[in-house]
């Protein structure tokens, strides 16, 4: 038996900049909040239909950074350089995607403003943020491999 996490399209419908909008100000406001945060990432995984490969080829790009047993100072430095990449790459994949444009925009232009309001932050609050936006991005990307899993398996 299905439990009524999984049955369906759980996010059917759901307004995905709306959504990206919600983490955004989780992220402004450094709530902590886990369940809200991984049920955005849910509502967006199950109605964005991008390819797997490449959300993670974004998110690994963000995963990456590594800020541990750095100054203060230094950390907001490569945070702010290393989130610039991110937006970079990821704009450049939207450029030259030729195939389903219009969903890879949508991540992006959501993924764009969270990462502009965790480069606003500075001091402690930034490191902060950054991590709150990488334990959304992990759920975003985990919930995508599944509901592209249960997409395939309903195509069959």
């Amino acid at each position: 038996m299905v439990s009524s996490f999984v049955q369906g399209n759980a996010g059917a419908g759901t307004n995905v900049a709306a959504e990206f909008e919600k983490v955004k100000e989780l992220i402004a406001n450094l709530q902590e909040d886990y369940n809200t945060l991984h049920e955005k990432a849910r509502n967006i995984a199950s109605n964005i239909q991008i390819n797997s490969t490449k959300l993670r080829k974004f998110y690994n790009h963000v995963k990456k950074i590594e800020v541990s047993g750095l100054e203060e100072a230094d950390v907001e430095k490569i945070l702010k350089r290393e989130l610039n990449k991110f937006l970079a790459v990821l704009l450049y994949d939207v450029g030259r995607e030729e195939r389903n444009q219009e969903q890879l925009k949508k991540l992006a232009e959501g993924m764009k403003k969270v990462v502009d309001v965790v480069k606003q932050k500075n001091g402690v609050e930034i490191k902060k943020a950054y991590n709150l936006f990488t334990d959304f991005f992990e759920a975003l990307v985990a919930y995508h491999r599944y509901y592209e899993a249960i997409n395939n398996s309903k195509s069959r």
